[in-house]
């Protein structure tokens, strides 16, 4: 690692400085544990210190995780994040328990990689193997859940993906010298919420989030308050399961911490892993704002735009994604979630007895939508769309464009909303037409790959400035 580079993170470190939490780690040989910057514990002597900045590179360096600052908290922000499109949604799909029930083989052929590309990228940006990165994501999540929640621990075993109690016992003692009972320090009891915290770096505009989603609540299934944002959930078993997993979560805003206070109930916890991931990618929890901004801001016609700290608001997921914007389609924004709200009354479950759950794609694909009055042209893209999600679980979107109905503003559109591209850029949508002419804006190309993140600075500035 360069001095200079040294330097900087010895200043941050010395002066816990939060704005690094996540950007580096901290290991300290004396005592074989890492930490956060930001740790409580006194400062250990420069000499004594080696930085990483990635947290598995710490853990296969043979340091395990500090129990006061806990690494498995510290928000997510490596540099190139976002910058390598494969290596970044290999990432998120591992994140959300991709490797925890098939095969590598089967996971990079879902990527259209080979193994031995997608062995390289993970060597290369972050000093390990693809199953060895999935390791460290599970037992990290179940440290978490072990320091954060009161769940029992054979429930925490098979929510972080791990199969049987031994083989995570056996992990645990391995990986972090470590056994779950060491970490758990209160009595487990069984609540009917799982409660987390999910932490973020740089700037996180809420109020700008919060106004984009009480713009567009469907009140049926969700709920958007000055500070909290909250929604029923349901998605499919990857486990033979013919009942899919439901249930409902609650997000708190806590600037002050810069995180997020999670409350959950869901049908089934092992599925907890997933359903975190979906949560961050829908608040756009892990977004490297600093970076993007950065880079947005080389544009000097498009830098006196720029909303510090603007989040991509996602859907749930693709389907949803899917089906909001087929019912935008040359409409406006309150009409198209009118549609929406129509759509949830008419065909979907009700959770409780205030709030319902999204449509399935197996029940829009069989439903009469005659109670949607719009075009019957747009009606069977709806159902085209489903029928299309019901035989490729959302892989290969592009494809999309075969649909008859569906274009490249359709298409874009889903991209954005579903929170898996950074960049998307519907450059036929109205408003970024508007933009662009507007703010003699050229040079979106200079953009990549934080499109989706322009994108969403023009829609914001039309409001404001137009």
């Amino acid at each position: 690692m360069i001095n200079s580079l040294t330097e900087l993170y010895q200043k941050a470190r010395m002066a816990r400085d939060a704005r690094y939490d996540g950007k580096f780690f901290v290991a300290v040989k004396t005592t074989k544990i890492y930490c956060r910057p930001i740790c409580p514990a006194p400062s250990p002597k420069e000499h004594n210190v080696i930085y990483y900045d990635l947290a598995i590179q710490a853990q296969e360096a043979g340091f395990r995780p500090c129990r006061r600052c806990r690494p498995e908290s510290a928000p997510q922000s490596a540099a190139w994040i976002g910058t390598q499109a494969v290596l970044n949604r290999a990432i998120s799909k591992i994140q959300a328990g991709a490797l925890n029930n098939q095969k590598l083989a089967e996971f990079c052929q879902q990527l259209g990689i080979s193994e031995r590309y997608l062995r390289k990228l993970f060597q290369d940006y972050m000093g390990t193997s693809p199953l060895k990165y999935a390791n460290h994501v599970r037992l990290m999540f179940a440290k978490q859940l072990l320091h954060q929640t009161k769940l029992p621990i054979t429930d925490i075993a098979f929510s972080a993906g791990f199969n049987s109690i031994r083989r995570f016992n056996d992990a645990f003692k391995k990986s972090l010298r470590l056994t779950p009972s060491d970490i758990r320090n209160y009595q487990v009891c069984r609540d009917s919420a799982i409660n987390i915290q999910l932490h973020y770096q740089g700037n996180y505009n809420w109020p700008l989030m919060q106004s984009f989603l009480k713009q567009r609540e469907v009140s049926l299934f969700e709920q958007v308050e000055d500070k909290s944002y909250q929604r029923t959930f349901q998605f499919e078993s990857d486990r033979g399961s013919e009942k899919p997993i439901r249930g409902q979560f609650y997000a708190e805003h806590k600037a002050d911490n810069k995180a997020f206070d999670i409350s959950i109930k869901i049908s089934d916890p092992a599925y907890l892993m997933p359903l975190i991931s979906k949560i961050k990618t829908l608040l756009d929890i892990n977004a490297n704002t600093d970076l993007i901004e950065s880079h947005l801001a080389q544009d000097p016609k498009l830098k006196p735009l720029l909303q510090k700290g603007l989040r991509l608001p996602a859907c749930f997921d693709s389907f949803e994604a899917g089906v909001k914007a087929i019912l935008g389609q040359q409409v406006s924004i309150k009409a198209a979630y009118g549609h929406s709200q129509k759509l949830v009354a008419n065909i979907g479950h009700k959770y409780n007895q205030q709030y319902h759950l999204f449509p399935t794609p197996q029940q829009i694909a069989n439903a009469d939508l005659s109670f949607l009055k719009m075009p019957a042209s747009r009606k069977a893209t709806l159902k085209a769309f489903a029928n299309w999600y019901l035989k490729t679980q959302g892989d290969n979107l592009e494809s999309i464009l075969e649909i008859k109905g569906i274009g490249p503003w359709t298409l874009e559109y889903i991209k954005l909303r579903s929170g898996q591209e950074s960049d998307a850029f519907p450059e036929n949508d109205l408003v970024v037409q508007k933009a662009l002419k507007h703010f003699m804006l050229e040079d979106t190309e200079s953009w990549r790959p934080w499109r989706s993140y322009a994108t969403l600075q023009l829609w914001e500035a039309v409001t404001r400035f137009t």
